[in-house]
């Protein structure tokens, strides 16, 4: 009997093509979740500084903290769209 030779077989171009897509989109994915881990750590020291200024009736900055929370739950928002 005769032993039969295993080929080694190269992947197709568009396997590669897809793998590096999905490594791309891999590490992206992390760029994006950092961006909203560190919108949402603003969003909490925003929410900290909101309660502490409602605390000692700090009207201004009360109002400082309400127009930061804004943007940056408008920022968090459009992170979660992408």
């Amino acid at each position: 009997m005769m032993a039969t030779a295993t080929k080694k077989r190269r992947p197709c171009a568009g396997t590669q093509r897809r793998q590096n897509e999905q490594s791309i989109a891999k590490s992206s994915n992390y760029i994006l979740s950092l961006t909203r881990a560190a919108v949402k750590l603003a969003i909490t020291a925003d929410l900290v500084l909101l309660l502490t200024a409602l605390g000692s009736l700090n009207i201004p900055a009360t109002l400082a903290a309400m127009l930061a929370l804004n943007l940056l739950c408008g920022l968090y928002f459009k992170e979660e769209t992408k």
